[in-house]
């Protein structure tokens, strides 16, 4: 074998390495695509509902209505910036007010650090607390209503 031949056999041997690789990469493309959550429209990610909260008094947000019903994701954040789940554009509300978890089956209320400490049921919340239907959350000036 001389070594135009063997030359010949490396550069075949590597255009099949070559293209064992990109056949790797779409396989496994493909089957991260398949197990990644579908978009809806708009560019948005699906939600996973687990309760409400109901506007009774907007305060001074500007960006909701009283009775707009607002929907509850296992982790959802309120505040006053549009990276929050639910935004409330009001001066006193925090750039992140309050956190919701769903844990256990249950809602639990934590403030974030928020200088105006959000209030669950009148009561400031210090800790993580859990959450009954009908329970009002402060958050700044805006009253919602949990309705599970």
């Amino acid at each position: 074998m001389d070594s135009f031949e063997f030359l010949l056999i490396l550069r075949i041997a590597l255009v099949v390495i070559l293209y064992l690789a990109i056949l790797q990469i779409v396989v496994v493309a493909r089957r991260e695509l398949r197990q990644a959550p579908a978009f809806v429209a708009g560019g948005t990610r699906p939600q996973s509902v687990v309760g409400h909260l109901l506007v009774l008094d907007k305060g001074s947000a500007t960006n909701i209505r009283i009775g707009q019903r607002l929907d509850i994701e296992p982790i959802t954040t309120i505040g006053r910036a549009p990276t929050n789940t639910i935004v409330l554009d009001s001066k006193y509300v925090s750039v992140v007010h309050v956190r919701i978890i769903y844990r256990d089956r249950t809602l639990w209320v934590e403030d974030a650090g928020a200088t105006n400490k959000a209030k669950l049921e009148g009561q400031d919340v210090v800790q993580p607390i859990p959450v009954r239907p009908d329970n009002i959350l402060q958050v700044g000036d805006v009253r919602l209503r949990f309705t599970l």
